[in-house]
């Protein structure tokens, strides 16, 4: 029998990881790429033209509201399939904010679906089924993730996709082609361990982590090879139509995801069919490459590059500030706000959850 995962050495993972430090840093770095922004835009002077808006800007204030909206609602909808179980709109909201959070505190590569295992069981989800919504929730990420390029490549030339006036160059580039490596890697083995045959997975695991600069983590390793083995087990009878839900949920995490900054930009410039494809796939590329960027989320590193890559979409100088800060706020602030506010509460019910099943 599989070892399941130590929820309690996990609980005090959550603990150990929520202090101020791990929310005050991400914030620092984010400001501090701002803060560049600021400074680069203004370097040759202040501009002269007034920050403007476009014509019925409001309208497109309140897409960024309900798209943010519709980007969580879909996350939580993808966890109550998976589920099986009618979990509440309070405990949907709670587990996607927290794995959220996690996920801002730490750096890109690590995310939070360590611990979203433990978030999910203390919502009354036994620990296989947490533990294989968590393996599979990974994998339709990084599915969606490897599909979408060649899609994005049929209606965008290569040459324009990996070109802009905002310094657009060869590290990008690189930085852009390891990390998609890096995910297709990942991916593949998560459907052979899932889809082909689960005992295979434990061998590719074992004998990766026989790399002398990976023996320390081999445990980890052959505990990951484990979770995708029950995962696998649990998902085998799971209907067309609960592969459809999962499918179009995990779509819509990411498109409405990309889709708050294409309308922050239309606040203040309107773009075109085109425009808003390119906008789209230029995301796209910023958020493969965020998996290798080493600060918590990806913050000083991300507004920077949001600078560069969508930098042709903004004309005033001013308003690439503006922007920035609503796609951050909406994408990645409004999670440690969140985060901040949940975990507190959500680790005294957990301490109250431990001691119930100890007596």
């Amino acid at each position: 029998m599989s070892k399941q995962p130590d929820i309690t050495s996990e609980n005090r993972s959550v603990e150990s990881r929520f202090k101020p430090s791990m929310v005050i840093w991400p914030i620092l770095f984010g400001l501090v790429g701002v803060g560049y922004m600021l400074w680069r835009e203004m370097r040759d002077g202040i501009p002269d033209e007034p920050l403007t808006l476009a014509n019925h800007w409001w309208v497109f204030v309140i897409l960024v509201v309900l798209f943010t909206l519709f980007k969580d609602f879909s996350g939580m909808y993808r966890l109550r399939v998976m589920s099986g179980a009618p979990l509440s709109f309070s405990q949907l909201f709670r587990i996607r904010m927290l794995y959220e959070f996690t996920s801002a505190v730490t750096p890109s590569a690590a995310g939070g679906s360590s611990l979203e295992v433990v978030f999910i069981h203390r919502e009354g989800i036994k620990v296989s089924r947490a533990t294989s919504m968590t393996v599979l929730a990974v994998f339709l990420d990084e599915m969606f993730m490897i599909v979408l390029f060649p899609l994005l490549l049929l209606f965008i030339p290569y040459s324009e996709l990996f070109t802009s006036e905002g310094n657009f160059q060869y590290g990008y580039l690189w930085a852009f082609i390891i990390g998609y490596a890096l995910k297709f890697v990942w991916m593949t083995l998560l459907f052979i361990g899932l889809f082909c045959k689960s005992t295979i997975i434990v061998k590719i695991i074992g004998l990766i982590f026989k790399l002398k600069f990976l023996r320390k983590y081999k445990m980890r390793g052959l505990r990951t090879a484990l979770e995708i083995r029950n995962c696998a087990l649990e998902i085998q009878h799971e209907s067309i139509g609960y592969w459809v839900r999962m499918l179009f949920s995990t779509a819509g995490i990411w498109v409405f995801r990309f889709l708050i900054a294409n309308m922050a930009i239309m606040i203040f410039n309107p773009l075109s069919g085109a425009g808003n494809l390119m906008c789209f796939a230029r995301q796209y590329i910023l958020n493969i490459i965020g998996i290798i960027v080493p600060t918590p989320g990806g913050s000083g590193f991300a507004e920077v590059m949001f600078g560069d890559f969508l930098v042709e979409f903004i004309p005033q100088a001013m308003s690439v500030v503006v922007i920035i800060s609503i796609w951050r706020l909406l994408t990645y602030y409004y999670y440690l706000i969140a985060g901040t506010i949940i975990l507190p509460q959500w680790l005294g019910k957990s301490k109250l959850f431990k001691k119930r099943q100890t007596t």
